[in-house]
């Protein structure tokens, strides 16, 4: 069981709180990290300048930081439109390109000839399925009255 739903899944209010629970704790952890790597600066005199690293990711936990919700808000409300509006317009869209496609008068007059071509071959097979169970049941028919015949004394006596 996955944390964060799938894309395509709807979403349970368990799966909700679960996935805010998770992100609560992520951000919590992402301060907890701003904190450490800004408390040297703030409490001491830069002895050690900062490489370029630690600035951006100083500066990328800032940024997080100060906008964690509006990032959480515009991840879900994009999903939300996602699964409501983008997927039914698409399955909509493709439902009408795939009919417009199978119904093309070029496409159907190219196809009509095999479709023919491979109706009139099953139609054979199966005439030669009905032909030879025909003939099958016959055969078990004659040996079912063969095994039913009552014999006469006549017959018995010479067997």
């Amino acid at each position: 069981c996955s944390i964060f739903p799938s894309f395509g899944q709807k979403i349970s209010l368990e799966a909700l709180e679960r996935s805010a629970a998770t992100l609560v704790i992520v951000f919590y952890y992402i301060t907890y990290i701003n904190n450490i790597i800004t408390f040297p600066a703030r409490n001491c005199m830069r002895s050690n300048p900062p490489t370029m690293t630690t600035e951006y990711i100083h500066n990328f936990l800032l940024y997080l930081h100060k906008n964690a919700w509006t990032i959480i808000l515009i991840l879900f409300f994009g999903y939300l439109c996602k699964i409501y509006f983008v997927e039914p317009f698409l399955s909509e869209y493709q439902a009408k390109q795939s009919y417009k496609d199978a119904t093309n008068p070029d496409r159907v007059a190219v196809l009509t000839p095999d479709m023919r071509r491979v109706r009139a071959k099953q139609q054979e097979i199966a005439m030669q399925r009905a032909i030879d169970a025909a003939e099958e049941r016959r055969k078990k028919l004659a040996e079912e009255k063969l095994r039913k015949r009552v014999k006469s004394p006549e017959e018995e006596r010479w067997e």
